[in-house]
């Protein structure tokens, strides 16, 4: 019985999230007239299957099964944007740089492939990444191998992995998903995790990049470098007790 009232919740809490696309958990407390600490058991448990994403206070769907690479594109594009102009204004002529195939990341391609950077050495595992840097002259283009990945138009896997590990750069910059309540950058899956973690590993200096919507996000698939990392690059400071957290971790929080 206990077990067919809480699918009944489950239930619940996905048609409220179909209807409306973020709920908090004071609203589904309320709703389903049960604790606070219930619904925080049930949206870890759905969180756990996949079925959405914990955001400090409640939850929103799960983009892993909703929203398109190119839907992702659209969403705070002035804060990516931004973020693009902060990597730019650290990247110096002549170093190599390793970049991934998140949509901030492809922000800064489109915005390398705008400056007056020279003599760049680009890898990246995104198609569309190769393409934008190809744009500016004088720099040397290399798309890492591996399967292709056509929801997110570039490469993942253990090939990939296997190939990243042969690399060495000055520079990684690496899009997250999120950055949960306790301070950690996570991704929506364990391949995009283990590939930005390779190349935060395969670079001098690893750059983190976030924007504002991705604060409190809690995902299932941590990034973990074998370094500290150089820095979070941010469109907006984060909450302080955030920034706190992140603090903590030894991550420098460097706004754009």
């Amino acid at each position: 019985m206990t077990r067919d009232i809480a699918a009944r919740r489950h239930h619940a809490i996905l048609a409220k999230l179909d209807e409306t696309g973020s709920v908090t958990v004071e609203e589904l407390a309320q709703a389903l007239d049960v604790s606070r600490e219930t619904v925080r058991r049930d949206l870890k448990a759905l969180s756990a299957g996949g079925s959405l994403a914990i955001v400090h206070g409640g939850a929103i769907r799960n983009e892993r099964s909703e929203a398109s690479f190119a839907s992702r594109r659209t969403v705070n594009r002035a804060g990516k944007e931004t973020i693009a102009d902060l990597a730019v204004s650290l990247i110096g002529d002549g170093m190599t740089i390793l970049l991934d195939s998140g949509t901030t990341t492809e922000a800064l391609a489109r915005a390398l492939a705008r400056s007056d950077r020279k003599r760049l050495i680009v890898y990246t595992t995104s198609l569309e990444n190769a393409r934008l840097v190809s744009r500016l002259a004088g720099t040397r283009v290399f798309l890492i191998g591996g399967e292709f990945d056509r929801n997110e138009d570039a490469t993942t896997g253990p090939e990939t992995l296997r190939a990243i590990a042969r690399l060495s750069a000055d520079f990684a910059f690496v899009s997250v998903g999120g950055v949960d309540p306790g301070g950690y950058v996570t991704d929506y899956t364990r391949a995009g995790a283990a590939t930005r973690t390779a190349l935060l590993n395969a670079a001098e200096q690893g750059f983190l990049m976030a924007d504002s919507g991705k604060f409190g996000l809690e995902l299932p698939s941590r990034i973990n470098g074998d370094k500290p990392c150089a820095g979070l690059l941010v469109d907006q400071a984060p909450p302080a007790p955030l920034a706190a957290k992140l603090t903590e971790h030894g991550i420098q929080i460097h706004v754009g």
